[in-house]
């Protein structure tokens, strides 16, 4: 509680709302989700985000569905995620926070009879930040930020799928990837004595993103698989009114705290996996991601400030490469894996009032795999290291996109820098 009388009360009720502005606006960034950045799983990562024509376990809610339907035993899955981020502007080094967090997957045959025996698998997987369930941050509109990396590792992603065989050589998926929104308001008031007091609630709603898959073996040597991954959101909406007329001389407008918090595009996938030779597999993966639907990160607080540039992103084409070798070892089986991919990027040079910088990615990945599925404790073990590495790029500001009275974030700004990560899974026959 506060008491206000006469002028100090207007200060004070001033520097309410604007510190409700000023923390709160700020406080989300539209980022894309350790998903989009790293992959899912133990195998998939080590590949360079390729699996969708050949991952047949928990990973596949996300990566394909449909692998699920080729599922022969129950497996739960425990493991981790660990990474640095190394962006640069103009040589000096972002507070960017490190990435860390835990996978939890698993993997069911449904025991059904008739026609249904040996077709159907259901799983799910989650990939849970270890800092915070959602959070991001974001400087004002115009100043410079790292838009799709700067914390987007902290973003949850709860995901549930089922794969039905409907042919030998033919199976289909359906998952949902299932994301919070936030809505609520905040009241500011003043109660009989001349009290500030406010009032808060928040409601977390749930927006479920859909993923539809289908993997096809074409021969008994090259197995095809399709994904698509609608766009998943994750947005908030903060109301702060005010009621403060028995105690102010003027009448404080409303603020919106309104934004997206976390962004991926719709994607669509393609992918074929040749089984070059008995203990080795190569598979190249071709994905569109709808980057040009990329929403604002953040929506304007009042309504009657002016209008923001539109990001005006682009839609982007992925290749990735990858090749695994299997061979016995250690009473068991081993698989050595690695990946590259070419990561375009969706933002244009930022010449005009926005700010949101970003830049091609190399992206180079390696994995290993230890099984022992005949043991008295049928364990798996995966672990998978990636560097992304930033293509550097210069950002120089147009004059004549501002008005004379208006002064440019930069000149121009250098960007470079990369991302280090690595993960372990450990998973188990149940």
């Amino acid at each position: 509680m506060f008491r206000a009388r006469g002028l100090p009360a207007i200060a004070l009720a001033t520097l309410v709302c604007a510190t409700l502005a000023l923390t709160l606006a700020p406080a989300r960034h539209a980022s894309a989700s350790p998903l989009e950045l790293f992959g899912f799983g133990g195998r998939s990562p080590g590949m360079a985000g390729a699996g969708v024509a050949s991952t047949e376990g928990y990973d596949a809610t996300f990566l394909n569905p449909a692998g699920l339907a080729l599922v022969t035993r129950k497996r739960a899955t425990i493991g981790g995620l660990f990474g640095d981020f190394s962006l640069e502007l103009d040589g000096a080094q972002t507070d960017t926070d490190r990435a860390s967090g835990l996978v939890i997957g698993g993997a069911v045959p449904l025991p059904l009879g008739g026609a249904a025996r040996d077709r159907v698998g259901i799983g799910f997987g989650f990939q849970i930040p270890t800092i915070a369930i959602n959070r991001a941050r974001a400087p004002y509109p115009g100043d410079p930020v790292f838009t799709l990396l700067e914390n987007r590792s902290h973003v949850i992603g709860l995901m549930f799928s089922v794969g039905v065989k409907v042919k030998p050589r033919l199976a289909v998926g359906l998952g949902v990837n299932s994301l919070a929104v936030l809505r609520g308001g905040i009241d500011v008031t003043t109660d009989g004595s001349g009290r500030f007091t406010t009032q808060s609630e928040q409601r977390l709603l749930t927006r479920f993103a859909p993923i539809l898959g289908a993997r096809w073996q074409w021969r008994d040597d090259v197995d095809v698989g399709v994904v698509a991954r609608a766009p998943s959101r994750s947005d908030y909406d903060i109301a702060v009114t005010n009621d403060l007329s028995e105690v102010l001389p003027v009448t404080l407008p409303p603020i919106r705290i309104a934004g997206a918090a976390q962004y991926d595009p719709l994607t669509l996938a393609v992918e074929a996996a040749w089984q070059w030779r008995p203990t080795v597999a190569l598979t190249g993966h071709l994905a569109w991601a709808r980057w040009s639907a990329f929403p604002l990160p953040t929506q304007n607080p009042t309504t009657g400030t002016p209008p923001q540039e539109a990001p005006g992103f682009h839609d982007t084409v992925i290749p990735r490469l990858a090749i695994e070798h299997t061979r016995d070892a250690l009473g068991g089986h081993f698989n050595a894996r690695a990946g590259y991919a070419f990561l375009w990027s969706p933002a244009p040079e930022q010449t005009g009032r926005q700010s949101l910088l970003d830049n091609h990615r190399h992206l180079v990945a390696a994995g290993v795999g230890f099984g022992w599925p005949g043991r008295v404790i049928p364990l798996h073990v995966d672990a998978w290291a990636q560097l992304h590495v930033l293509q550097p790029r210069a950002h120089a500001k147009d004059a004549g996109r501002f008005l004379p009275e208006e002064t440019p974030p930069f000149d121009v700004v250098e960007t470079g820098g990369h991302i280090i990560v690595g993960g372990l899974t450990v998973g188990v026959d149940l």
